[in-house]
C-alpha cells in the first residue's frame, strides 16, 4: 500500500526528462538508498490515485513480484505534483545493449522472466500498456525487472508514440488500444533489440517518424539472422511480433517455449541450436531480487561454466515428513544447526527403516530454469523412488514425484530457495541421495 507524504524539492537531483514525467534522483539526508522520483506534470485525481492503489497492490501479489519494479510511495511536491517514490536502478536495456547484442542464452533467460511477469500480471488482470527497451531495467546487484507498470497513469496521461514507434504493436499505433496482446508485441520488440542491438524498425536515414510507423503497420518484421540464433528463437519473436493482435502466443505460452530453449541448451549440441556464450549470471544474479538462480550453461571445450555468487541466504524451516524414509531436506540459515533428528516422522506402510549403508542414489545438480526445475539422477539398481522438495517459507516439504524414473521437471517460483532429495527402497532396504541446492539454499538431512 503506498503511503502519500510530502517532501521538499531541494531533496532530490534531475536525471532524466521522459515523454510524459520528469525523473529525480532522491538521497537520503540521513543517509540509505538513493532512490527515484517520478514526477508527472499534474497532481493525480482521485481515481488515478485509487488506480494506482489497487494495481500495485494487484503487482505486490503476483509471484514474480521482485521481478517488478513497484512503486514504494506517492510522494506529494510543495507545487502541488505528485511523484512516484521508487528503487532507483543504474541502466537500463538501452544502455546495455550500446556496447552490442547481448548473448543469445542471456536474452532468453531475460525473455523468461519478462514473459513470466507479464503471465503472472495477464492472469491477474493487469495490462503493462508500454513494454519498451527504456522500461527494462537492471538493478544494481544485475537482476533485471520490468518498470512503469499499469494502465491508470497511462490513461491520465498519455504518451506520445512516435518516439517508441519501432516497439509499438500496430493496433496500438492505429487506435490505441492497449492490450495483453500488445504487451507480447513489445516483449518481442524488446528481445529483438537485445538479441541485434537495434530495433526491428529502426530508422533509416533521413526517414520521419511517420515513415517507421508506416513500416511497424505493413512490413513483415525482419528475421534475426547470423550469430547461430536458434531457428526457434527466431520463430518465436517473429509469431510475437505478428500484425494481428490474435496471431501472437500468449504469454505464458511465450514462457513456455523459453523454457523449452533452456531446457534444449543443457542437451548435445545440435546444428540448429547453439548458444553462443550462454553466460549464466543473468540467469543466476538477475531472476528475482532474493536470490540468485542457477541455469544450465552448455560447455564446449573453449568455454566453462561460472556461477554467480550467491547472495545472503535466507530462512528456511521445513519440517521433517517422510513417504519412503525418515529423512527429508531441511534448508538452514548460516550459522543455524542442523535441528535434531527427533520430529514428524513417517514411513511407508512396509516400514522400511532408514539404511546406514553409503549413498547408492546420485542427484545431479538441479538445473534451475527460473521458473521449472530439472533434477536427475542415477540409482545402483532399479528402485521406486521418491522426489522431496524443501520450499523457502514452507512448513513441510513436499513429495513432488513418485515412480521410477530418473529425471523430474516441475514448477518452481521465482526468487524462492529450495533443496531437493531423491529417496528410494527397492523392497529390502532404504536409500536416499544427498539434498541438493539451488538460489543458494543451505541444505540438510
Amino acid at each position: 500500500m503506498t503511503v502519500m507524504v510530502e517532501i521538499s524539492l531541494g531533496s532530490f537531483i534531475p536525471r532524466a526528462e521522459g515523454p510524459v514525467a520528469s525523473v529525480f534522483l532522491m538521497a537520503p539526508a540521513g543517509g540509505g538508498r538513493t532512490a527515484v522520483l517520478k514526477v508527472y506534470p499534474q497532481p493525480l485525481d482521485r481515481r488515478t490515485y485509487n488506480g494506482v492503489e489497487v494495481e500495485q497492490a494487484k503487482l505486490a501479489g503476483l509471484r514474480s513480484a521482485p521481478s517488478i519494479l513497484r512503486v514504494d510511495a506517492l510522494e506529494e511536491l510543495p507545487d502541488g505534483r505528485t511523484g512516484l517514490r521508487m528503487e532507483f536502478c543504474p541502466q537500463s536495456l538501452v544502455e546495455l545493449v550500446a556496447s552490442g547484442p547481448l548473448p543469445i542464452g542471456d536474452v532468453v533467460v531475460l525473455g523468461q522472466i519478462l514473459a513470466s511477469v507479464l503471465a503472472d500480471a495477464h492472469n491477474a488482470g493487469l495490462v503493462h500498456g508500454g513494454v519498451t527497451p527504456a522500461n527494462v531495467l537492471e538493478r544494481s546487484s544485475g537482476q533485471p525487472v520490468l518498470s512503469d507498470f499499469g494502465m491508470a497513469l497511462r490513461l491520465r496521461f498519455p504518451r506520445d508514440l512516435m518516439g517508441d514507434a519501432a516497439y509499438t504493436a500496430p493496433e496500438v499505433l492505429r487506435d490505441g488500444e492497449l492490450s495483453e496482446q500488445a504487451d507480447v508485441y513489445g516483449l518481442g520488440a524488446v528481445l529483438y533489440l537485445a538479441l541485434t542491438g537495434h530495433s526491428p524498425f529502426p530508422a533509416r536515414t533521413g526517414e520521419a517518424s511517420d515513415d517507421v510507423v508506416l513500416r511497424v503497420l505493413r512490413e513483415p518484421v525482419p528475421e534475426v539472422s547470423g550469430r547461430d540464433v536458434p531457428p526457434a528463437l527466431t520463430g518465436l519473436l517473429v509469431r510475437m511480433m505478428a500484425k494481428e493482435p490474435d496471431a501472437r502466443p500468449e504469454a505464458a505460452q511465450v514462457v513456455q517455449e523459453l523454457e523449452a530453449l533452456l531446457l534444449q541448451a543443457d542437451e548435445p549440441a545440435t546444428d540448429d541450436l547453439d548458444f553462443d556464450d550462454f553466460r549464466d549470471e543473468l540467469a543466476g544474479g538477475r531472476i528475482t531480487q532474493v536470490a540468485p538462480a542457477r541455469v544450465p550453461v552448455k560447455k564446449t571445450a573453449k568455454k566453462k561454466a561460472s556461477w554467480k555468487k550467491p547472495s545472503k541466504a535466507m530462512v528456511i524451516a521445513a519440517a521433517a515428513a517422510v513417504a519412503l524414509l525418515a529423512v527429508v531436506p531441511v534448508v538452514l540459515q548460516p550459522g543455524e544447526k542442523k535441528p535434531p533428528a527427533a520430529g514428524p516422522q513417517l514411513q511407508t506402510t512396509t516400514s522400511v527403516p532408514a539404511t546406514s549403508q553409503p549413498v547408492d542414489i546420485e542427484l545431479k545438480p538441479p538445473q534451475d530454469l527460473g521458473t521449472s526445475v530439472k533434477l536427475q539422477w542415477a540409482t545402483f539398481k532399479p528402485m521406486t523412488v521418491a522426489v522431496f522438495g524443501a520450499e523457502q517459507g514452507k512448513k513441510e516439504p513436499v513429495l513432488l514425484y513418485k515412480g521410477t524414473n530418473t529425471s523430474w521437471t516441475g514448477k518452481i517460483t521465482p526468487g524462492l530457495k529450495y533443496c531437493f532429495e531423491v529417496q528410494g527402497t527397492d523392497g529390502v532396504g532404504g536409500y536416499a541421495s544427498k539434498p541438493m541446492p539451488i538460489r543458494g539454499a543451505s541444505c540438510s538431512s
